[in-house]
């Protein structure tokens, strides 16, 4: 879905020589390259692919080499033993033991389709983390072009009593006018003085959350260059439902686990059948013999005797179990069954989430209709503000009368940007529950 939003560039002048502006798009763009989730979820995808072989699921045959030395001395002194005396035996040797399952009943497929998936769910998981991001920086960036928006009706106001302040001040010189028209008039300077004020510590903290989700190091003051401004535009429900039901994260999640499950069930299912494996071995050992005595034929030592053995072997194995008291058939039917619980939840969490974002098209609908009263009504303030001033020059009203429409024109411009930057955060939260930002 492409964005309607017309972004209108400089609203504000530069704070200073070279200030970097900040732009949605630069936003995101730093968000998505400094974010320490984003930069974590990109590691756990690369150990699951790491993880995702079929030596892992049980495919390929194992080999083990084993080694073995042994020293023995013996002194036997019991006179039923053949050998009498004392001896030594040793032994130096090595084997290399083999084992391949053939067949364990399509276990080992059902495993790499496991470590499949979760490639594919750490994947998903990285997207789902940006489909949250982007909501999080285009609202604080809107948030910061909000809290500017205000700062500048109330610069647009303090100018309109300096103005009038001024005005006043000549009068007065000239014997038209009186201390207390002017006091009021320098009182509602000092009051717009002070709003400003505040709502600049307003902006500096709105830019200060969004320097901390794009994790930029210390405080860098850009200057925002957008101006909250949209083209209200028609939604096709149901297209945005479609789209909702193929790309929504919660329910891709949802679908996930469910095929996760379903393969459980087969693997449940397969431990009904046979598993058939072959395994070799090969070995070699050097032996060593030494009896410390003297032969009685010669009478000389006994001499140090070697000898070796060679060994080897294929086996071939076939393992059934037949019955095992029914354990088997249960563990089958609670998968089946918690197969069907994954469908009635994804079925659930579609009901709630058509119903949310039902409400949100509603909401945007009513504010599209908010923000239609509010630019008639600014215009209306307007006209009353321009006509208050000429009878206010012309001595029909009083200063208190004119600064009561200038406050009516006050609320007026801020229910506009209010009206304007509400149906932005709907569109967006709208644009995130379907799953688009992350895209």
């Amino acid at each position: 879905m492409k964005y309607t939003y017309i972004l209108l560039l400089n609203l504000f002048a530069s704070f200073s020589f070279g200030q970097q502006v900040m732009s949605l798009e630069k936003a995101l763009s730093i968000g998505l390259e400094n974010n320490f989730g984003i930069q974590i979820a990109d590691k756990f995808i690369q150990i699951a692919e790491n993880n995702n072989t079929w030596a892992r699921a049980g495919k390929t045959p194992t080999v083990d080499l084993n080694g073995v030395f042994n020293n023995n001395l013996t002194t036997d002194n019991n006179p039923a033993s053949f050998l009498q005396g004392t001896f030594y035996n040793g032994s130096l040797g090595a084997t290399i033991n083999a084992n391949w399952v053939l067949y364990n009943g399509g276990r080992i497929k059902l495993n790499k389709d496991q470590l499949d998936l979760a490639v594919s769910q750490e994947k998903l998981n990285k997207s789902s983390d940006i489909n949250l991001l982007f909501r999080t920086i285009y609202q604080q960036y809107y948030e910061v072009v909000f809290q500017q928006e205000q700062l500048a009706v109330l610069n647009q106001v303090l100018s309109l009593s300096q103005d009038r302040l001024a005005y006043e001040t000549t009068k007065k010189e000239f014997g038209s006018s009186n201390a207390y028209n002017l006091l009021q008039f320098e009182s509602a300077v000092l009051a717009d003085t002070n709003a400003i004020v505040s709502q600049e510590q307003r902006v500096e903290v709105a830019k200060r959350n969004l320097n901390n989700t794009l994790d930029i190091d210390g405080y860098e003051s850009h200057n925002y260059s957008d101006r909250l401004s949209i083209n209200p535009e028609e939604i096709d429900i149901d297209k945005l439902k479609q789209v909702l039901s193929e790309e929504n994260y919660t329910l891709k999640s949802l679908e996930m686990i469910a095929t996760l499950n379903q393969l459980n069930t087969g693997i449940a299912k397969a431990a009904n059948k046979p598993t058939v494996s072959v395994s070799g071995s090969v070995g070699f050992a050097e032996n060593g013999f030494k009896f410390f005595a003297d032969d009685p034929n010669t009478g000389d030592p006994f001499p140090f005797l070697w000898s070796n053995r060679i060994t080897g072997g294929v086996n071939a194995n076939l393992s059934w179990n037949l019955y095992d008291g029914g354990v088997r058939n249960d563990n089958i039917q609670s998968a089946k069954m918690q197969e069907e619980i994954d469908q009635l939840t994804i079925l659930e969490a579609k009901a709630e989430l058509n119903n949310q974002l039902d409400i949100l098209i509603d909401n945007y609908y009513n504010q599209v209709a908010l923000l239609q009263l509010t630019d008639r009504q600014i215009r209306i303030t307007q006209q009353n503000l321009n006509i208050t001033e000429e009878r206010f020059k012309a001595g029909q009203l009083t200063s208190l009368d004119y600064r009561n429409v200038q406050n009516q024109y006050l609320n007026a411009a801020y229910s506009k940007v209010g009206a304007i930057y509400s149906l932005l955060i709907t569109k967006s939260e709208i644009d995130f529950i379907v799953g688009i930002f992350g895209q």
